[in-house]
């Protein structure tokens, strides 16, 4: 890379400071410990979502993410060499739920959470506000997202210099 790219790129990302306040979608869509694998797996269907937090009413006490639920399916091989899955569809979100769960206040920096992530190796954290309560989750594909869009404005401001200096 260029000296002068560097030089701008250094620039560019000095001083910045993204709390994660600022990319949170605030809402929570939960799901109450008893709710069956069935359940989670079509709101999951429904909505897309590949963590849904598990909420006894007052707080989070866990996350069921879709690799949960694959954990809830059983592969049975018949002798006559035919596969079929079956979901434990009676069993309870808190059985297959992963607890405790980390959190983080939506105040604190965007860059610690993303440190928090690959340190712990978890694909999401649930964001609680100032005073503690359950505001939303942000999950490594939000992360990817707000990159994606990073680079996407880097490249254009790149392009705007490339093309005031190489016009």
């Amino acid at each position: 890379m260029p000296k002068w790219r560097r030089d701008i790129l250094r620039h560019f990302f000095s001083g910045v400071i993204v709390l994660i306040k600022e990319i949170l979608v605030p809402g929570l869509r939960t799901i109450p410990p008893e709710a069956t694998i069935l359940e989670a797996s079509k709101i999951m269907e429904e909505t897309g979502f590949r963590h849904l937090p598990v909420s006894d009413g007052k707080k989070v006490i866990g996350v069921l993410s879709d690799r949960d639920i694959q954990r809830a399916i059983t592969v049975v091989s018949t002798p006559n060499e035919k596969t079929s899955f079956h979901i434990q569809k009676h069993k309870k979100v808190s059985e297959y739920m992963s607890s405790p769960v980390f959190k983080m206040r939506c105040d604190e920096r965007l860059d610690k959470l993303i440190r928090e992530v690959l340190d712990r190796k978890i694909s999401s954290v649930l964001i609680e506000d100032e005073d503690y309560n359950d505001m939303g989750i942000i999950t490594t594909q939000d992360l990817m997202l707000v990159l994606l869009d990073e680079l996407h404005s880097r490249i254009s401001f790149f392009q705007k210099v490339k093309n005031i200096f190489y016009k």
